[in-house]
C-alpha cells in the first residue's frame, strides 16, 4: 500500500519521477518484472502449447533482464521490497496480447526516457536501461504476430 499512496501522492502533487538512478532502477525493476509475471501468467492461459512456449521464453528474456536491474542496483547499496504485482488481463486471449503489447512499449519508451535523464548524472545506469530496451525490442515483433494470429472474437479464457 504504501508504494500506492507514493503514486497518488505524485499525481496529486504534479512531481515528476525521481531523477536518482537508486530510484529509477527500483521502479524500472518493478515495472519489469510485473510484466515478465503478466506474460508468464498468460503463458499458462494461452490457447495453444506452441503460443505458451512462446510467451514464457519471452517471460523469461524479461526476467532475466530485470535480475540484471536488480543486480546493478544491488552493486549500488540499494535494497527492494517485494511489492504485489498488478497483473492486467483480458477477456481473451487476443485482448491479454493487446495488452502485453501496450505494456511493453510503454516500459520501453520509459526505459529511453529514463536513460536519457541519467545519461550525465549515471551514464552505467543509463547505459544499462538502453541495453535493456534494446535487447528487448524484438518482443514487439512477437507479439504482433501472435495478435494477428489470434482471433479477436474468440472468448478463450
Amino acid at each position: 500500500m504504501p508504494g500506492l499512496f507514493k503514486k497518488i501522492e505524485r499525481i496529486f502533487n504534479g512531481h515528476r519521477e525521481s531523477n536518482d538512478p537508486l530510484d529509477i532502477l527500483k521502479e524500472s525493476y518493478r515495472e519489469l518484472n510485473r510484466l515478465a509475471a503478466q506474460i508468464s501468467d498468460h503463458a499458462e492461459r494461452a490457447p495453444y502449447p506452441g503460443v505458451g512456449r512462446t510467451l514464457r521464453r519471452v517471460a523469461e528474456e524479461k526476467q532475466s533482464a530485470a535480475k540484471a536491474l536488480r543486480d546493478r542496483m544491488a552493486a549500488m547499496g540499494g535494497t527492494l521490497y517485494d511489492t504485489p504485482l498488478d497483473i492486467e488481463s483480458g477477456g481473451n486471449h487476443w485482448e491479454r496480447m493487446g495488452r502485453d503489447l501496450s505494456a511493453h512499449s510503454t516500459l520501453e519508451t520509459r526505459f529511453l526516457e529514463r536513460a536519457a535523464r541519467l545519461d550525465e548524472k549515471a551514464p552505467d545506469v543509463a547505459e544499462l536501461l538502453r541495453q535493456v530496451a534494446q535487447q528487448q525490442s524484438h518482443h514487439v515483433r512477437i507479439f504482433m504476430d501472435l495478435i494477428a494470429r489470434a482471433d479477436p472474437q474468440a472468448q478463450q479464457t
